[in-house]
């Protein structure tokens, strides 16, 4: 590149403005996506799955754009302040999340109020910004953050309060016979298959049909050993049990039956919800069961009219039916 350094300066300044003028679109583009509800039809549970999957954009970057993206949809009159650089994309994504967090603890903004602080920040390095929230909210805590140490394991930071620590340290004392040196991470791990197993539906499916076989495999020895084997007809004689439901009360409510739950396919595949171009959402979050033939048009609440959708597209379909 044959050009004086005054040139080559005025050549970073030019493609910088053009730069900041093609962020700023990308998130005036970003903002109409999002409201359209655009990643629904495409296939993705949220839009920041979009972002990342779709055009291709790393987690701090799809996070960046998004933060700052709802920033100026509030307040548009910054927008030109992100074109000239005088407020950052990066300074810009840290005010919203900023905002965010303060909401989370009962701590709400005014219009003006943002306004303000907003304009404090404008000039500022992230350093300097977060001095003026730490400033502002002296009791923030750090955020969580995670970093990759190798191939299979992640550091992980962030603050607990002195009495959740306290709870951790009590459950170690009473798994010491398990495990005398347990750390927090194997408490962690033993925590997370507790609550798999009370969550997840693939699990619990899973037990339930082992139940199943169990329960059929007693009934049927139990037939043989008094002489019934293959007599059924004794059985009508036997009084219904107490929390059954008639076919009558569950072709016509929403009630599900947990026979009916167990054989649906399980979610280990994630939501089954699939765009016009063939893209299978997957999602792992916020599963429900949902009716292919909807209920109010006289679904059945059976097995082969059910499958697994995440909440965003259990909502969505409906306006898409």
């Amino acid at each position: 590149m044959k050009l004086s350094n005054d040139e080559l300066v005025f050549e970073a300044e030019k493609e910088i403005k053009l730069e900041r003028e093609s962020t700023l679109k990308i998130i005036k583009i970003f903002q109409e996506i999002s409201a359209r509800r655009i990643y629904l039809e495409r296939g993705y549970p949220s839009f920041y799955e979009m972002v990342t999957k779709h055009f291709g954009y790393c987690a701090g970057s799809a996070m960046r754009r998004i933060n700052a993206m709802k920033l100026v949809k509030e307040m548009p009159q910054f927008e030109e302040k992100l074109e000239s650089g005088e407020l950052s994309l990066s300074v810009a994504a840290d005010v919203q999340s900023f905002l965010y967090q303060e909401a989370r603890i009962e701590r709400h903004y005014s219009v003006n109020a943002k306004i303000e602080l907003v304009e404090t920040c404008l000039g500022k390095s992230r350093r300097e910004v977060e001095e003026e929230f730490a400033r502002r909210s002296p009791e923030r805590e750090k955020r969580e953050t995670q970093h990759a140490i190798s191939g299979d394991r992640l550091r992980v930071s962030f603050s607990i309060s002195k009495e959740l620590n306290d709870k951790l340290n009590h459950l170690k004392d009473l798994l010491g016979h398990v495990d005398p040196s347990m750390t927090t991470e194997s408490l962690l791990e033993r925590l997370a298959e507790l609550g798999l197993d009370k969550y997840d539906p693939a699990r619990r499916a899973e037990r339930a049909k082992v139940g199943k076989l169990k329960r059929d495999s007693a009934m049927s020895c139990d037939r043989v050993g008094n002489g019934k084997a293959g007599n059924t007809a004794d059985m009508s004689d036997a009084p219904p049990r107490a929390h059954s439901i008639s076919a009558a009360e569950v072709s016509r409510s929403r009630y599900i039956p947990a026979n009916e739950t167990h054989e649906v396919p399980d979610d280990r595949q994630g939501c089954t919800f699939i765009s016009r171009d063939g893209r299978r959402c997957g999602s792992q979050k916020l599963l429900q069961l949902d009716h292919i033939e909807p209920f109010g048009h006289g679904g059945a609440n059976t097995a082969s009219n059910l499958r697994w959708m995440c909440g965003a597209h259990n909502r969505h379909r409906p306006m898409h039916s």
